[in-house]
């Protein structure tokens, strides 16, 4: 097709992206960002060269970079001067951006998700993040971008692979301002996000759109699409809505705000320990509030909130603003020339605060999935286009017949030789014939007993299969495409507004709780008042009241602290009675052992 037709297709699908109100970048062209920035080359020992300075830089310079310094890794650059000192704390020099206000996303956890939050906080300090101010300074600069070029433009391509018709779309943003503007879990200078449409092409040159697949976070494969029906999935004619996350700019297709995590990784001891123990605490004895902790944050996860209210800015088909597309392609110098980073890189060692690289290369310099292999980024490997379902299903119980036919037949051959095996064996048995040739005689009937029992396994499961797949071609013949959701393994669901506290109070005390914690032990130290354990405990005693009482929960504290005191007082007594304890054990063993005895000698 030629590249109007792919413009033309992608132009049909094209999604309507809803922001945040409180959101200031938006997907913009990669050649504005590109003249902004510095181009920086990394030797082995990691020492940095400036290549090319602010102003001097275009795309298709970039793209002869890689050629030209082999042997180092190339950044670039956005924001060269972060503001800081009195400029940032009034916010002189800062773009004018729409204020943004929410309940605190830790009011929204537990004391221990709070905790874990704290030690996050604290390891900035030593990982590779990006420089305070950096993200005032990007203001500033968008903005300047913004008022020469105010389009809002996105990056598309069209893939023909498996039978499928895939129109890929890609956003670029000039900073992922996530931790700094939405108290998220990090920032990074530019920012890829992507979505597809899969659709099935037909012989009169139509198409029909079948999935949706969008990139949000840790979701991966089948979990990443929604099929073209689904009710959750909101369309406008055939424009797919997403909502963007605040700053993260993650794709959702439900509107609302999100409880998401990054997971810590703790020893496999400690992590069984802790989860046997939330589920004998929740399962077990039915404690806590289970309709608030379905989508409660993982154990030892730093607690993050995505907001993705669709209340601001609104782009695509039908809202106050358009598209502006821009095809691209593998024939394209920049995209497949550049395989460095889109900007700073902070050598984080958890890559959160580093920037991304291209749409078709990955930070480690290998290919990305989703460009490469879209099918296979969405899942879709294994499932043909709807109109190539019943070929597939027709093709595959004739293979199945013939492979049960083959299988019957071998089936009946067995039968015959075991049956004749085990007449040999009867014979040279009571003929007297040496140990030897007995043995040999139980090995060949055994392999063909053994190899007859799997055949007849095999025979029931192709029946069931037959059946299954007979089923499945007469739902389709009649037009019966199935769950929409029956793909999903794991869905992620926006909060419950109304397991959103809004209390200022609460607010304030998940602010200040942990910090003041800390001041308090170390001020116990300072001053000697009592033992460190002592005050630690106090503390401890303390927090969990105020927290019941902001919380609202001081019944169900007393409530928790009864059977925690059960528990403890249980533990106390077999302890102290353990001989005894012992004893009537093996009493009521005894006892069961004779009863099971007696009853049998009675039968006999």
């Amino acid at each position: 097709m030629s590249d109007t037709a792919d413009v033309d297709l992608l132009r049909r699908f094209e999604p309507v992206l809803r922001y945040t109100h409180g959101e200031f970048f938006f997907p913009m062209a990669v050649d504005d960002y590109v003249a902004e920035c510095d181009l920086w080359a990394v030797g082995a020992a990691g020492e940095r060269t400036l290549l090319v300075p602010a102003g001097r830089l275009t795309l298709e310079d970039l793209a002869t970079w890689r050629s030209r310094v082999p042997d180092r890794s190339l950044f670039l650059q956005f924001v060269q001067q972060p503001l800081s000192g009195v400029a940032l704390a009034q916010g002189r020099e800062r773009a004018p951006r729409p204020a943004f206000s929410a309940p605190s996303r830790l009011a929204r956890v537990g004391v221990a998700a709070r905790l874990i939050d704290a030690g996050f906080y604290l390891a900035l300090l030593v990982r590779g993040t990006v420089p305070g101010g950096t993200v005032a300074a990007a203001e500033v600069k968008y903005a300047g971008i913004r008022s020469r070029n105010p389009n809002f433009t996105y990056y598309g391509r069209v893939v023909r692979h498996a039978g499928w018709t895939v129109c890929h779309y890609l956003f670029f943003y000039a900073i992922n301002d996530w931790r700094s503007s939405f108290s998220g879990a990090n920032d990074h200078e530019a920012d890829w996000e992507q979505c597809f449409v899969f659709a099935e092409d037909h012989d009169d040159g139509s198409f029909t759109p079948v999935w949706f697949a969008r990139a949000a976070h840790e979701e991966v494969g089948a979990d990443l699409r929604c099929r073209w029906d689904d009710p959750l999935l909101q369309l406008e004619g055939d424009h797919p809505v997403i909502f963007a996350g605040a700053g993260s700019h993650a794709a959702y297709v439900e509107l609302g705000e999100y409880l998401q995590s990054v997971p810590l990784r703790l020893p496999r001891r400690v992590q069984s320990t802790a989860t046997a123990m939330r589920r004998f605490w929740k399962t077990t004895l039915g404690q806590g509030d289970h309709a608030a902790s379905r989508g409660a944050t993982p154990i030892a996860a730093v607690p993050f909130i995505d907001y993705a209210r669709g209340d601001g800015v609104a782009v695509g088909p039908g809202q106050p603003h358009a598209w502006t597309p821009i095809l691209i392609g593998d024939d394209v110098p920049w995209v497949t020339g550049y395989s460095g980073l889109f900007g700073l890189d902070t050598e984080d060692r958890l890559a959160g605060e580093r920037a991304p690289a291209g749409p078709k290369w990955a930070r480690d310099g290998r290919p990305r999935q989703s460009w490469i292999d879209p099918i296979a980024f969405a899942g879709l490997d294994a499932t043909p286009p709807p109109g190539r379902k019943s070929e597939a299903l027709a093709s595959e119980l004739r293979e199945l017949r013939s492979s049960l036919g083959a299988d019957r037949a071998t089936i009946t051959d067995l039968e015959r030789d075991s049956q004749r095996l085990g007449v040999r064996l009867a014979a040279a048995q009571r003929a007297g014939r040496s140990r030897a040739s007995v043995v040999g005689i139980v090995a060949e009937r055994d392999r063909a007993v053994a190899e007859l029992r799997v055949l007849r396994v095999r025979v029931d499961g192709t029946l069931a299969t037959i059946d299954d797949s007979e089923a499945e071609l007469l739902r389709v013949c009649e037009g019966d495409p199935g769950d929409p959701r029956a793909h999903l393994r794991h869905v992620v669901h926006p909060q419950d507004p109304a397991a959103i506290r809004r209390s200022r109070l609460l607010d304030v005390w998940s602010a200040i709780s942990v910090a003041l914690a800390v001041l308090l032990l170390g001020a116990l130290l300072i001053t000697r008042a009592a033992p460190w354990w002592v005050g630690l405990i106090g503390i401890a005693v303390g927090f969990v009241a105020i927290e019941a009482l902001v919380r609202r929960r001081v019944l169900r504290l007393l409530l928790d602290l009864t059977i925690l005191l059960a528990i403890v007082g249980a533990g106390i007594l077999v302890y102290t009675s353990l001989v005894e304890f012992v004893a009537l054990g093996l009493l009521a063993i005894g006892f069961v052992i004779l009863r099971d005895n007696v009853r049998e000698l009675r039968q006999a």
